[in-house]
């Protein structure tokens, strides 16, 4: 049985072997307690960045009743599989589950190929992913090139701890006061040279105050733009819409003032 603690000697290695410089020093990292939202937070992200524009994975809670029993791995545009269960074999553990490195090893040279120029979506580093070699030889070939955004886990092994230090300036600690402002707060700063799409950002906060805008028909929402009535649905877990700057950047402000209405109106 290997535990979560076998990864510091191996760390250390790697922290002060040949290659430590090649950790991405324009990495975003998004850390907080266990169960504060870091998740929820991430996928909110793809859908105001676009998820055509995204590659990587995010995870979920299974959950029996109020019970968490283990974590779904979604990858962007490649299925999902069981990362962590409390009935998997614990020949890697963490916390009670039984780790499935091998499968989580199997996702990770199309996260190497995929990448391109997009954003690298991680979700996360934490003990369960450092199980994985070829996990930390994707931090490692990570260059400044790459746009990479990733949770990370709140208690440190040496590795969480460097990448923390190293990008202290991309540091964002989420809590139950911002949970819901990070998504945009990150969509801001990602796009910060884009001024069409900070634009677009504006707007949704626009559209969001004036309720009267939206409607809803069956599985629609229907919104009342400057410029016409846009359609906005969910298909495959992620929303589309009718408007010209979605079918370019996969993404638009009518979808993003149905975000903001989402997470807000729930209060």
């Amino acid at each position: 049985m290997i535990y979560a603690e076998t990864i510091q000697k191996e760390e250390k290695y790697i922290l002060s072997g040949p290659h430590h410089h090649c950790y991405n020093e324009l990495m975003y990292l998004l850390c907080g307690e266990p169960n504060i939202g870091k998740s929820t937070a991430i996928a909110t992200l793809i859908d105001l960045l676009g998820p055509k524009r995204c590659s990587g994975f995010y995870t979920r809670e299974i959950l029996e009743g109020k019970q968490r029993v283990g974590f779904q791995t979604f990858v962007l545009h490649g299925g999902d599989f069981t990362f962590a269960h409390i009935d998997l074999p614990k020949t890697y553990a963490i916390e009670g589950f039984g780790v499935d490195v091998a499968a989580f090893e199997r996702i990770v040279p199309d996260l190497i190929r995929n990448r391109g120029d997009g954003y690298l979506i991680i979700d996360e580093i934490g003990p369960m992913q450092l199980f994985s070699p070829a996990f930390k030889q994707l931090l490692l070939s990570l260059s400044s090139d790459d746009k990479v955004i990733a949770t990370i886990c709140q208690n440190d092994t040496d590795l969480t701890a460097a990448l923390k230090e190293r990008n202290r300036d991309r540091l964002f600690e989420i809590d139950e006061n911002n949970r819901d402002l990070m998504p945009f707060i990150l969509a801001e700063k990602l796009n910060a040279d884009d001024p069409v799409y900070l634009s677009k950002l504006a707007l949704s906060e626009k559209y969001h105050k004036e309720v009267e805008r939206f409607s809803y028909s069956q599985d629609r929402i229907l919104l009342r733009s400057t410029h016409d009535i846009r359609i906005i649905q969910k298909e495959n877990g992620h929303y589309t819409c009718t408007c010209d700057y979605f079918k370019e950047k996969d993404t638009c402000s009518h979808i993003m003032a149905v975000i903001r209405n989402s997470i807000f109106w729930k209060y």
